[in-house]
């Protein structure tokens, strides 16, 4: 019992630090929570690099080429693309090396490949998409996208804890249960309501229907990765919670979809 109210009390101190963080570079502005959003790419990249055991010497340059878009985005004016300009180089040297490398046979090389590839479009997609609805739409979408993926996550996981009884499924992620999801869906379109009522959008009551669908979806992907390389956490930075990748992986499958609905309405209503 003692143990479960620790793990409890440092999941909440731990998750506490990494919701003041969002919030604090959404509030300073574009430019601060875009570099944000690099940073935390940047390590949930090099946590899935790490975790599907790809070559070392690759991940250092993929550590170097992330670092120096950042401090380029520091001290130039630029916008998003300033970092899709800088990965362009990094692939193309990715590729390469893999190519010429003597070390690995051709099955070798192709299986390292696919493991960028694959990163490039799971996790930083979503971060380059976040950012792109901030300057585009506005702090508000991507502020009260945060908040119903932490309600759905928070709730999700007191419901289960206290009610959940029916798995989704056990060889996936044995504590995600049918009562959690329901609860965090439940309070995800009570909070679709009040965001409404705050900001006057229609789009809320679409998004609290599926952000809580795709934020599950996404924790599911990310445990399956895992459960394929023998994984239990992806790192070790969120004491309660694991890795960067942990804790972001409902964020990475939920983004796609908001940007999806935000620019279908634009171009549609």
């Amino acid at each position: 019992m003692k143990k479960k109210k620790n793990d409890f009390l440092i999941r909440f101190f731990t998750g506490f630090i990494y919701v003041f963080m969002i919030i604090f570079s959404i509030e300073k502005g574009e430019k601060i929570f875009r570099m944000l959003m690099m940073i935390l790419s940047f390590f949930c990249l090099f946590e899935f690099l790490v975790m599907l055991k790809t070559n070392t010497t690759l991940i250092k340059i993929n550590s170097f080429f992330f670092l120096f878009s950042i401090l380029l985005d520091f001290f130039v004016e630029k916008n998003i693309f300033l970092y899709i300009i800088c990965f362009i180089p990094y692939s193309i040297i990715f590729f390469i090396i893999q190519l010429f490398s003597k070390g690995s046979s051709h099955k070798e090389k192709i299986k390292q490949v696919s493991h960028l590839t694959f990163g490039l479009v799971y996790i930083l997609i979503p971060f380059f998409l976040a950012s792109y609805i901030y300057s585009k739409y506005g702090k508000e979408l991507i502020l009260g996208t945060f908040f119903l993926i932490w309600t759905n996550d928070t709730l999700s996981y007191l419901i289960g804890i206290k009610w959940g009884k029916r798995k989704i499924d056990i060889s996936i992620s044995p504590k995600k249960s049918v009562e959690g999801f329901l609860g965090g869906f439940f309070f995800c379109l009570i909070l679709g309501v009040f965001l409404y009522n705050i900001w006057g959008k229609k789009y809320w009551f679409i998004l609290s229907f599926t952000v809580p669908i795709f934020s599950t979806i996404g924790d599911l992907v990310e445990s399956t990765i895992k459960r394929s390389y023998n994984v239990k956490n992806s790192g070790l930075w969120f004491p309660g919670h694991g890795g960067f990748l942990d804790r972001l992986d409902s964020f990475i499958f939920v983004i796609p979809i908001i940007a999806t609905v935000a620019i279908g309405i634009v171009y549609f209503f």
